[in-house]
């Protein structure tokens, strides 16, 4: 069946409903069993070349998709749409009326433009509060610089293995400080560029690997199994950082030895990774504050108490969500949900 006839067959609007033709937004009605009852111009023009039937899955896989074939509730969800080699992103109103579920289409490009400068805001207004710790953080390695210097000056004849653990001391303490101003400063900046489907396993392969090369990781088995056709709406650079925090942090949970588990399936509109460790698990009075900015249950000078927090806040801009919880069979689990792309749309 050639795109001419999807269009030519798909349902026009008639009586009542004739007034879907005069909209300026891509609008169709769909029953209770997937037939399109209607369905304008604009939206027409979007029915899937070569589609095996009229009905709504498909005509309109992608939509279909994103609701999950759940037509009986209001919702409003993202949807990634490929046309023309391009990925679309577009939000998907759901509203049931006694005609059936009413589907509108908007552009959600010119939305995002609109809200960068929102982004740029709420960045500073977190990194702000990250700041009200950073006092705290980079006063303790400054003024153990400032002592072991004034030890050192005052003993002149200082031996030189006295002045080697000095030097070592000082140059730990403002690598400290070092690490977290880089880490600042790189989450203070807007990550520029749209968002586009990404293939979620190899992200997470390319991690893993990279992951295990690193000191202290080598005693750590990572398992990964995500669906190898699980995509997301993201920016491969950001997600590698958020898997690559994570998977730190289990490692560091498990003082170096244990195995990590990242498992990704879709649910519904949402790509969703696991990443499940086998640690001693999050303490329940800390399971609240494990994204507070420099909380960490860690030793002194290992991490920088930030990677947790800035990776949910990648996520959340994302459109998704990272959560941590306890795995009912031992061990931590994160979570992150992002919104899923289109089965094909990825490169």
């Amino acid at each position: 069946m050639s795109a001419g006839a999807n269009r030519r067959d798909a349902p026009r609007a008639a009586g009542p409903l004739a007034v879907l033709e005069t909209l300026p937004v891509p609008v169709m009605v769909v029953a209770a069993d997937g037939r399109v009852l209607h369905a304008s111009a604009a939206m027409r023009a979007r029915a899937r070349e070569g589609g095996a039937g009229t009905g709504f899955d498909a005509q309109f896989p992608e939509y279909h998709a994103a609701l999950a074939g759940d037509l009986g509730a209001a919702r409003d969800v993202p949807v990634a749409r490929q046309t023309d080699g391009a990925v679309v992103q577009e939000r998907l109103t759901a509203q049931p009326t006694r005609w059936g579920t009413v589907l509108t289409v908007v552009d959600a490009a010119p939305f995002a433009e609109r809200t960068l400068q929102d982004v740029q805001t709420t960045r500073l207004a977190s990194l702000g509060f990250m700041v009200a710790g950073v006092c705290h953080e980079v006063s303790n390695p400054l003024a153990a610089i400032d002592s072991m210097v004034q030890i050192l000056r005052s003993r002149r004849g200082a031996s030189p293995e006295m002045l080697e653990r000095g030097l070592a001391s000082i140059q730990s303490n403002i690598a400290r400080v070092l690490a977290i101003t880089r880490t600042l400063t790189d989450y203070s900046r807007v990550r520029e560029g749209p968002l586009k489907a990404v293939a979620l396993a190899p992200i997470v392969e390319d991690t893993a690997a990279l992951f295990r090369h690193r000191g202290g990781a080598q005693a750590v088995a990572v398992e990964v199994a995500v669906d190898p056709d699980l995509a997301a709406l993201a920016q491969p650079s950001q997600l590698e950082q958020v898997v690559f925090n994570v998977l730190l942090n289990a490692a560091q949970a498990m003082d170096g030895q244990g195995r990590v588990t990242v498992t990704g399936v879709r649910c519904g509109a949402r790509a969703v990774l696991a990443i499940r460790d086998t640690g001693p698990g999050i303490a329940l009075e800390h399971l609240g504050r494990v994204f507070e900015p420099f909380f960490t249950t860690k030793p002194d000078g290992v991490g920088t108490g930030l990677g947790l927090t800035i990776s949910r806040e990648i996520v959340n801009e994302l459109g998704g969500e990272l959560r941590a919880e306890n795995h009912p069979g031992g061990g931590a689990c994160f979570v992150i949900e992002l919104p899923a792309a289109s089965p094909g749309a990825h490169p």
